[in-house]
């Protein structure tokens, strides 16, 4: 859910990220509120984390690929301590909060220490703070995506043949039944990869990018019209399918980010005000509106949605600028004060 860093920005981008925070929290805040039939389809908004995954590759990707091309190698260590930096202070910070609370609110609560390194989206029940099962699909993801990219880099020939057979892998194992639950790293991954592949192809072959781009909008409106016509068949099932396959909501969004970057006439054209403020606080965001909800659940039980969804906007936007300024910023700020993390 994080953001990477000011060189990587785009107004384009800025919007999509501040469209899949706002997707999370309408999807948590339906929930929260019971649920009712006639709001129940606003839950598709949960994959509102597919965006943020295939942001995530696309980013990181890229970031990457330019190292990569600069130096013909790459700094693991300073990638990783750098994302670090940037992702676990605050992680900590609202999951000791939330320790805290289930502590006093509920003495016999569990206290798994998976979540102290980011295994618990391989439990088969997460007690408390559920949306950080993504978490730990990010986490497990910059493990593992530098010494990818290194690795492919060195193969040659057989860098895309093995890039394609890793984009196919989660939807394998989704198909084989080889999950406990759905929200295991391996078979979650399929953004986060497409975000790569999609950096590696504008970066290494730039006469299919360009081909790529040239179609976009196409492509990205097709992929809109059957997102949007996703929400209609969950307010009407006997016109439509329901929901996709995961793997299928990261290629609508691969096709959304493909459009937002084609050029700087389309960044200026998607630049929403409002989206910056947004986006650069979404990981905050994502990590507080939860506890918003829950104290929205035993304030306003019967206020009407509108006024408990403005609720948990104002709340949540709230709570994230205090998250944002007092630690968020300054940990990502001082990596600059550091050799081994600065950029």
């Amino acid at each position: 859910m994080s953001t990477s860093n000011a060189h990587e920005r785009s107004r384009s981008l800025d919007l999509l990220r501040a469209l899949a925070i706002a997707l999370v929290i309408t999807a948590h805040s339906v929930l929260a509120y019971g649920a009712p039939a006639s709001l129940a389809p606003l839950q598709l908004g949960g994959t509102g984390v597919d965006l943020f995954f295939v942001l995530s590759g696309w980013l990181l990707g890229g970031q990457l690929m330019r190292e990569l091309r600069d130096t013909d190698g790459l700094d693991l260590r300073r990638f990783w301590i750098r994302r670090w930096m940037r992702t676990l202070p605050a992680y900590y910070a609202v999951l000791f909060m939330t320790m805290l609370e289930q502590y006093v609110l509920h003495p016999g609560a569990p206290t798994p220490l998976a979540f102290l390194y980011f295994g618990q989206n391989y439990l088969l029940h997460i007690p408390y703070f559920h949306v950080s099962w993504s978490l730990c699909v990010e986490e497990h993801f910059y493990l593992a995506v530098a010494p990818l990219l290194l690795l492919t880099s060195r193969i040659g020939k057989w860098r895309w043949p093995v890039i394609l057979v890793l984009l196919l892998l989660p939807a394998t194992f989704r198909f084989l039944g080889w999950y406990d639950t759905p929200e295991e790293t391996h078979v979650r991954w399929d953004g986060c990869l497409l975000g790569v592949a999609l950096a590696m192809c504008r970066y290494s072959l730039p006469n299919l990018w360009a081909r790529l781009t040239r179609f976009a909008p196409w492509i990205a409106g097709t992929a809109l019209v059957f997102y949007l016509a996703n929400y209609v068949g969950r307010w009407w099932p006997s016109l439509w399918f329901t929901r996709y396959d995961v793997g299928i909501y990261a290629l609508m969004f691969g096709a959304l980010l493909l459009f937002a970057v084609r050029n700087e006439r389309t960044q200026r054209l998607l630049y929403v005000p409002g989206a910056n403020f947004i986006a650069v606080r979404a990981y905050s965001l994502y990590l507080m509106h939860p506890e918003v909800l829950a104290i929205l659940k035993l304030l306003l039980p019967r206020a009407p949605f509108v006024v408990f969804y403005a609720c948990a906007w104002i709340l949540s936007l709230g709570l994230a600028e205090i998250l944002y300024r007092l630690i968020e910023k300054p940990v990502m700020d001082s990596r600059q004060r550091w050799s081994f993390a600065r950029s």
